[in-house]
């Protein structure tokens, strides 16, 4: 383990900041270093988040231990029954997986909403679902897709619900020395499956303002089996919508017309938590749930469709 020291520059001059530094070769490493260095150590993946809050002082730590390398950790796989996305994998590998399958090319579209392509070289899938943002792109998405995380810790892994996941503002279902391993994505064994994200925000590479994703499965007569709809930054955890899903199922692709979307739209409205802050009105919010949720189904729709 080495010692880093960072000079930040501040309004009040420079302010001299050291920590250790460590690279484990394996996962079982990093785990077995976090438990013997304590709550003052702390997993680096991407570092794109975690650099703004250790500069903004919301965050301290006296050892770095750096999973960035970690290759067991950085891939996508695309199997029979699932996807699987490394923790580790980057925005830029999402970004680049769009052909192996349509709901990575989902994804892929949004990261590019995320950052400039540079950053997306360093951000990580796992760093970005670990900040537990409510405004985050990809959680949003991953939740309407069912999606789990595979845990690992001391005493193995476990998994969790992508929904369950998130337990509020910047925080986890993480617990001690555990890190993230993967995400996995189910795909039906039948039918199809489609899925669209939707938002609203003041830049390209801009925080949502308001965010929704939208997924659907459907028998091959076209009849849907499941309807998942999420929303960000409209609470402090990603809020997932029965009351405007569960009347969508059982119907078919053609009774999806313009009524149903919208009422599907003003369901999920009320299920939104928004707060004012000097980049919207809760009010504002609340209506572009409607929009947001209309338009990622009709997303789905037109996709299914073909």
């Amino acid at each position: 383990m080495n010692e880093a020291v960072v000079d930040e520059s501040g309004t009040d001059g420079v302010m001299r900041a050291r920590f250790d530094y460590a690279r484990p070769a394996t996962a079982q490493e990093a785990i077995k270093l976090k438990s013997q260095l304590g709550e003052k150590a702390r997993y680096w993946a991407g570092g794109t988040d975690m650099t703004l809050l250790w500069q903004r002082s919301e965050i301290q730590f006296d050892h770095c231990i750096d999973i960035r390398q970690l290759d067991e950790l950085d891939y996508i796989s695309v199997e029979p029954d699932s996807i699987r996305i490394g923790a580790m994998a980057s925005l830029s590998l999402l970004e680049r997986s769009a052909e192996a399958h349509h709901l990575l090319a989902t994804l892929s579209d949004i990261t590019k909403l995320m950052c400039t392509p540079q950053t997306r070289t360093l951000a990580t899938v796992g760093g970005n679902l670990c900040n537990a943002s409510p405004a985050s792109d990809l959680s949003p998405a991953f939740v309407a897709m069912n999606a789990q995380v595979v845990i690992l810790g001391e005493d193995g892994e476990r998994s969790v619900g992508m929904f369950e996941f998130f337990e509020g503002v910047n925080k986890t279902a993480l617990r001690g020395t555990e890190l993230l391993k993967e995400v996995t994505i189910p795909l039906p064994s039948a039918g199809q499956i489609a899925a669209s994200y939707r938002r609203i925000d003041r830049t390209v590479v801009d925080i949502a303002l308001v965010n929704a994703a939208s997924a659907l499965t459907v028998s091959d007569s076209g009849e849907i089996k499941k309807a998942s709809i999420a929303l960000g930054a409209v609470a402090p955890v990603i809020v997932r919508s029965e009351a405007a899903a569960q009347p969508l199922i059982g119907r078919t692709l053609d009774e999806l017309d313009d009524a149903m979307l919208a009422a599907a739209g003003e369901a999920a409205s009320k299920d939104a938590k928004p707060i004012s802050d000097v980049r919207a009105s809760a009010g504002y919010r609340r209506d572009m749930v409607k929009v947001m949720v209309r338009r990622s189904l009709a997303d789905c729709v037109e996709q299914l469709k073909g």
